[in-house]
């Protein structure tokens, strides 16, 4: 037969308990908090390197390529900023069949206080005009 001091928990092991629960919790919390930003940092990331890319890829269908700096924002609030300046000395111009041009493509973001950016470049080549 037990007595009735001896059922149930004490408010001093009820405190602990609590204590426990709540320091495991702000470590789960933590925990999940740290992951969510890793994953939109990384989201962050995967979009400024497929702007950058799609910029490189755009530069000379849209309009003709010709040396010369162009900036721009998305809609996302990236922005974009593009450099096409010549490639080679004037006897590698002279001596290629083709104009080559170093493309600069850079992409830049914001994150509260801190800045980023992802830059690509590329050489292109265009065919020379044919006279009329």
């Amino acid at each position: 037969m037990t007595s009735k001091s001896q059922r149930g928990f004490t408010l001093v092991e009820l405190l602990v308990s609590l204590a426990i629960l709540s320091v495991a919790l702000a470590v789960l919390f933590g925990a999940i908090s740290s992951s969510l930003d890793r994953v939109r940092v990384g989201r962050d990331d995967a979009l400024a390197s497929a702007l950058v890319q799609s910029l490189i890829a755009r530069a000379g269908t849209e309009r003709p390529l010709a040396p010369g700096e162009a900036s721009g924002t998305y809609s996302n609030g990236y922005r974009w900023d593009l450099l096409v300046r010549p490639y080679g000395s004037d006897a590698d111009a002279k001596a290629w069949r083709m104009t080559a041009y170093q493309i600069v493509a850079t992409v830049s973001w914001r994150d509260g206080a801190d800045s980023h950016a992802r830059r690509l470049t590329a050489l292109k080549f265009v065919p020379p005009k044919k006279p009329a």
